[in-house]
């Protein structure tokens, strides 16, 4: 049957790329701030420059200063714990996959493919034993989550004058999710389960602009303005309670009742982001960066039919950040002087609507870039540490690593005169 062949697939990948997040359960999970391993490197939101002077590759307006065509790819590895018990997990996924094409220092175009948030969690109430009709019977119950949405994005720069640049970034979101309640009753699994889809589409407007500029400082803003085209819409296919009783995480022939019933519903508007980001450089003579970023993002949605294990879900984000970014110079003697530096510090304010509460999480993060060969290759490597809290709630600590690698090639360039 194709849509068990599905789930057991869906299963097996999600089981392994997402790590596991207490608070991943909320709605469609926690949203990523940060995407590119330069980036995370920072602690920011991805405006201001930090994968070379000039250029951040989560902002379409800074790539015309790009010298070269870049394929470029970041992989992470996330560990969660629960800090008032012995509880943690970790897993790797793919964080970002990107082209971008730089056109005579003008223009670009990229493309982009990454998740926008993680939907992973696993939860498993204590084992109470009780005799029923004179049988000892062990009871437990299980809550899984899996999946999230994923987003493809084709991007375009141009200059507005010799000081402004703009970009524009049209973003197509899809992907899909499972949430699944289980009874245990002597180490037979009775499930419920529902699969959800979506689609939908956003756009960006980056901004970047050179304020100042001397012998021994520049200063430089960024903004983007994000809104919804297409709010996200799919479809809810909710399962009836079954008895897997080979224990295979899907419906099959060996399960009880010989059939299962499935409902489907079309579900609109569950996802309507709008933001607004801005941020300031201070790029100092030596090399060194200051900078300060701030982001706002609100979920217009007006559908929450999509049964996430919390009954609640994140209607607001707020991100407060600063950092400071020390460029290298391949052509410097000493080889540390070729290494690129990157610090930050940040806060994000999750909100919750149905409870009212509010989700904190707190973050350090340090990274390096290595340059290599002529063409401008990289290697950047980031670490985050932190933790999320809600009140009254569990303390979520996490640590991160991302390693990205950025490949670049000569594309567009002017043809020499003949000597």
């Amino acid at each position: 049957m194709l849509l068990n062949k599905f789930i057991k697939l869906y299963l097996f990948i999600f089981s392994f790329i997402f790590s596991q997040s207490i608070y991943n359960a909320y709605g469609l999970g926690l949203s990523r701030t940060s995407f590119h391993s330069s980036v995370n490197g920072a602690g920011s939101v991805g405006l201001i420059p930090s994968f070379h002077p000039g250029v951040s590759m989560d902002n379409t307006a800074t790539w015309p200063g790009l010298n070269f065509t870049y394929i470029s790819g970041s992989y992470t590895n996330q560990a969660h714990a629960i800090k008032s018990s012995n509880i943690n997990n970790q897993a790797s996924r793919f964080n970002k996959f990107q082209f971008v094409i730089p056109i005579r220092e003008r223009y670009a175009l990229g493309l982009t493919v990454k998740p926008l948030n993680n939907n992973n969690s696993f939860f498993t109430t204590d084992t109470i034993a009780f005799n029923f009709e004179g049988a000892d019977i062990l009871t437990s119950k299980e809550f899984r989550s899996g999946g999230g949405i994923m987003e493809a994005s084709f991007g375009l720069a141009f200059p507005l004058n010799s000081r402004m640049g703009l970009g524009i970034t049209i973003n197509h979101l899809f992907g899909s999710s499972r949430n699944e309640q289980s009874v245990i009753l002597n180490n037979i699994y009775y499930r419920m389960f529902n699969l959800r889809t979506y689609t939908g589409s956003t756009f960006d407007f980056d901004f970047a602009g050179l304020l100042f500029k001397d012998s021994s400082l520049s200063i430089s803003t960024y903004a983007r303005v994000g809104l919804t085209n297409k709010p996200v819409s799919g479809n809810l296919y909710n399962f009836n309670f079954y008895e897997d009783s080979n224990n295979s995480y899907s419906f099959d022939s060996d399960d009880y009742p010989g059939d299962l019933a499935v409902d489907t519903t079309s579900i609109l508007n569950i996802y309507s982001p709008n933001s607004f980001s801005f941020g300031v450089n201070l790029a100092f003579k030596n090399s060194l960066n200051v900078f300060s970023e701030f982001q706002m993002l609100n979920d217009e949605s007006t559908n929450d039919n999509y049964a996430s294990i919390f009954n609640d879900k994140i209607g607001s984000k707020y991100h407060f950040g600063g950092g400071l970014i020390r460029f290298g110079n391949l052509n410097a003697r000493a080889w540390q002087d070729q290494i690129t530096f990157r610090l930050g510090a940040y806060r994000d304010n999750y909100s919750l609507i149905n409870s009212r509460k509010s989700l904190i999480e707190n973050g350090i993060s340090i990274g390096f870039g290595f340059k290599f060969a002529a063409s401008g290759n990289q290697i950047d490597i980031s670490y985050r540490n932190g933790s999320r809290l809600i009140t009254d709630g569990q303390k979520e600590l996490f640590k991160e690593i991302t390693i990205g690698v950025s490949l670049g090639d000569m594309w567009f360039l002017r043809r020499r005169a003949k000597q």
